[in-house]
């Protein structure tokens, strides 16, 4: 996700917008007083929030000509509707208006619609469509076929154990010490997980998600969760929003999104989930595209990190 820092003069602007939506179904909740604070800390400046008025679209689209800051500020109006647990229709229809005025154009906003409407499985399809996860099984399935996809259902129900693949993984214990491939099996087994073939395990792709973990840092926690799903969208170059739509779901919203996990409520913390978004943005490589983790997975972690752009953190 490209991070642009809007210049400290147009930052009123984006959080009497923010105040705006906020506002739309009458109350200012204090995780979106958070989410404000957290903004002001990203873009490096200090606003009282309480007496900034609100804002016209109109207003906003003259202040805000810029489009990648237009379509950060809309994204970011959207994140602030879902900032109290819940999406309402007013909150929705004043995100909307903003983005029209803003003219921008987004699949996000027709699925912001759908949570208002309380159509959580369509929304749930949305996020799913455009998900990290589906791109790679399709490209494997093209690859390998449909016998590869059957073998990872039946793996991943524990019905079989694809032994092959999982010793490949097995064989990364004796791997060097503080190597990315040593320190992805201490996180899968330090965390009671299951290598790719093993019975529950998941399926080859999702190592990628495991590996951000690993590489980032974080948890495996709602919390830990919720930062590494903004560390996926900061650098994510495709579809990043589909990261924050689906961490605010599963883990804030309590409407189950992933296949492994149920729906959980509260996680959201604006200032964490904002750092681990600006620390993604700063990396120079998307570990969802073209990545093969197993060039490098003798590799020292720090060296990695260091050459990915990857800031110390998580």
């Amino acid at each position: 996700m490209e991070l642009q820092i809007p210049p400290p003069e147009k930052v009123p602007y984006a959080m009497r917008a923010m105040k705006t939506v906020a506002l739309a179904d009458g109350e200012l909740d204090p995780t979106e007083c958070a989410l404000m604070e957290a903004a002001q800390k990203l873009f490096g400046v200090e606003i009282d929030i309480d007496p900034l008025p609100s804002i016209t679209p109109q207003e906003l689209a003259a202040e805000f000509t810029d489009p990648q800051l237009r379509w950060q500020l809309c994204h970011g109006l959207i994140v602030m509707a879902l900032a109290d647990g819940k999406s309402s229709k007013d909150e929705w229809e004043q995100v909307q208006a903003f983005a029209r005025a803003l003219e921008v154009e987004s699949e996000s906003f027709e699925t912001l619609h759908k949570l208002a409407e309380g159509h959580f499985m369509a929304a749930r399809i949305d996020v799913a469509r455009h998900f990290f996860a589906r791109e790679k099984m399709i490209e494997r399935v093209k690859q390998d076929g449909f016998g590869w996809l059957a073998t990872s259902v039946a793996a991943l129900a524990g019905i079989i154990e694809n032994k092959k693949l999982a010793e490949k993984y097995r064989a990364l214990e004796s791997y060097p010490e503080n190597s990315l491939g040593k320190r992805y099996f201490e996180f899968i087994r330090g965390n009671e997980f299951q290598f790719p073939g093993e019975r529950g395990g998941p399926p080859e792709p999702i190592i990628l998600h495991d590996l951000t973990h690993t590489l980032g840092g974080y948890g495996t926690d709602p919390a830990g969760e919720m930062q590494v799903i903004g560390f996926h969208a900061g650098y994510r170059r495709e579809n990043p929003f589909t990261w924050i739509f689906f961490g605010m779901m599963q883990f804030h919203m309590g409407v189950r999104v992933g296949l492994l996990a149920k729906g959980d409520t509260g996680h959201f913390n604006p200032d964490l989930m904002l750092k681990a978004i600006a620390r993604g943005a700063a990396m120079n490589i998307d570990l969802t595209d073209s990545w093969d983790p197993w060039t490098v997975m003798d590799r020292d972690i720090d060296e990695l990190r260091a050459e990915y752009g990857i800031a110390p953190g998580g």
